[in-house]
């Protein structure tokens, strides 16, 4: 039996981790009960590795293009070998760099499967054998996995979105299954590494819970880089070919392909892990929480991917330091009125608030738009597809939402993000400085252009 703790974290990804070591701030004893790596899905296999990659796919995008930018061509033939050494070496740095966090705060790492068996009181089983972790307050974050797709048969040419950047072998055609973040994500990776890619989606488009306008504008995108993608169509079939694999689709056509890719969702890591037994309320597979993270069992706390919403790493964050901090008495909500969010594709999307569609449901709204093509930094870069959008009130300016499109977008969103936070007006963007010639100028030509005031944009055109 170990020492009694203040307070316990059942899973040690992005929220356990950073509540941990925020609640060692406060003073607490702590303990992280972690089955697999520190860091978890997201550092190890999701959110880090995939960027990683993307990196290195920009590179041989950029000296594809050499000539563009006064340069002799070059060849550009990617090494996934090295490539994936170095995607190795950036996770285990960062996870190294926990871990020696964790000691520096006197964190204490508890390697096992964990599982709670009582309300103070975790079992679990470890390497070294059974352990019991006691704390008078506990935090449940175990996150979430890949989704099944029942469809395919089991293959080692069937991937997960976890495991696909653990293959030596780079596709020759590969089929994503999946329009949403993480198939967007994968199929640009995987074209600009060299794959003939292909994205088969069951709903009417990609990225369904994103603003219309901007997904079509990014569908565009994905074709003009030779990615086909079919919305409205499903797998009906798979089976092993002595050329790979033969997939079928509703719309009668089939598809021949050496590796497949299951993009499909996520689901939760409730189960198995006491919850039931100890009379946790569940909905769907979903820990119910209220905006402190409490669930209804006094003492347990939730945090992550398996509390449902948004399943972004940096929600996570939020809500492991918010449960920290709640749990050791300091009564503050966690934020949740604001969340911005990315899709890593080539260029990225990143939007914040609501979409033009969500946003004329319930406001009368204004909208305004510009191509990044009128950016000078853009064209300084050469990167001008895409475009950036913003959408408020129409009657009090309030700002409620916003879509980029463009080289960083998941770095140009924050700035529309602490406007919303602080509940600025749009034109609190028209009124600061951005500094000339930079990207984030796209925020302010919009945000000029949403009040009749655009400098590189040509006028409305008159009714006849």
């Amino acid at each position: 039996m170990r020492e009694r703790y203040d307070i316990a974290f059942l899973g040690g990804g992005p929220a356990g981790y950073q509540g941990a070591i925020r609640a060692a701030q406060l003073g607490a004893r702590v303990a992280v009960v972690e089955e697999r790596e520190v860091g978890g899905v997201c550092l190890n296999r999701g959110c880090i590795p995939t960027k990683t990659v993307r990196a290195s796919a920009e590179v041989g995008r950029t000296l594809r293009r050499a000539r563009e930018f006064g340069f002799a061509p070059v060849e550009a033939v990617p090494d996934l070998a090295a490539i994936l050494a170095r995607k190795d070496r950036v996770v285990r740095a960062l996870r190294s760099s926990i871990e020696r966090l964790f000691q520096a705060r006197r964190v204490d790492l508890v390697e096992g499967r964990g599982r709670l068996k009582g309300r103070t009181r975790i079992e679990v089983q470890g390497p070294g054998g059974p352990d019991l972790v006691d704390a008078e307050r506990i935090v449940v974050a175990t996150g979430s996995r890949s989704a099944e797709f029942p469809v395919f048969p089991p293959s080692p040419r069937v991937f997960r979105a976890d495991d696909l950047l653990f293959s030596p072998v780079l596709p020759r055609h590969l089929l994503v299954v999946g329009g949403g973040t993480i198939g967007v994500e994968m199929a640009s990776l995987y074209r600009e590494l060299g794959s003939e890619v292909t994205v088969v989606e069951a709903l009417g488009r990609i990225l369904s819970s994103e603003d219309e306008e901007m997904a079509a504008q990014l569908l565009q995108i994905l074709r003009r880089r030779k990615i086909r993608v079919f919305c409205g169509i499903t797998v009906t079939s798979a089976a092993e070919s002595p050329e790979g694999l033969r997939v079928s689709l509703s719309d009668g056509s089939e598809l021949q392909v050496d590796a497949v890719l299951l993009a499909v969702g996520r689901g939760l890591n409730t189960d198995s892990i006491g919850l039931e037994e100890l009379g946790v309320l569940l909905d769907r597979g979903r820990l119910v929480v209220d905006e402190h993270q409490r669930t209804n069992l006094a003492g347990l706390y939730g945090a992550g991917d398996v509390t449902g919403g948004w399943l972004l790493a940096h929600v996570a964050f939020a809500e492991g330091i918010g449960a920290a901090e709640n749990a050791l008495g300091l009564e503050r909500p966690v934020e949740r009125r604001v969340i911005p969010r990315c899709v890593f594709s080539l260029p990225e999307y990143a939007a914040v608030g609501l979409s033009e569609e969500e946003a004329a449901r319930e406001h009368r709204v204004k909208v305004a738009r510009s191509p990044v093509k009128g950016i000078g930094m853009a064209q300084a870069l050469g990167e001008l597809e895409g475009l950036v959008k913003l959408v408020a009130d129409a009657d009090t300016d309030r700002l409620l939402g916003a879509q980029v499109l463009a080289p960083h977008a998941g770095d140009l969103i924050a700035e529309v993000a602490v406007a919303m936070r602080a509940g600025l007006p749009s034109r609190a963007l028209l009124e600061t400085l951005h500094v000339h010639p930079t990207l984030s100028e796209g925020i302010l030509e919009v945000a000029q252009a949403l009040h009749g005031q655009a400098i590189h944009l040509p006028p409305p055109a008159r009714a006849p």
